[in-house]
């Protein structure tokens, strides 16, 4: 009966406010600013999709190509291309 006690430890640590900082932290650590991100990712393919298929589908590629990144990130990286 592991499983269940390996799951509740592991659900609380990642509250959403946990994974969340450590989304911010890994954003910080690799980025640290809109400016590097969009020259980490592929501007011409992202406005690309957010022209043909709304902005939410360019963001979720954002964060399917970087699952890491938090939501609020990915939204404003869309928001500058």
């Amino acid at each position: 009966m592991a499983c269940p006690t390996a799951a509740e430890g592991r659900s609380a640590w990642q509250t959403p406010g946990g994974r969340r900082a450590e989304q911010r932290d890994w954003h910080a650590a690799n980025f640290g600013s809109i400016d590097a991100l969009r020259q980490a990712v592929d501007e011409p393919g992202l406005r690309r999709i957010r022209d043909e298929k709304g902005a939410a589908n360019a963001v979720r590629e954002v964060k399917r190509q970087r699952p890491k990144l938090p939501l609020d990130v990915a939204v404003t990286l869309v928001k500058a291309l």
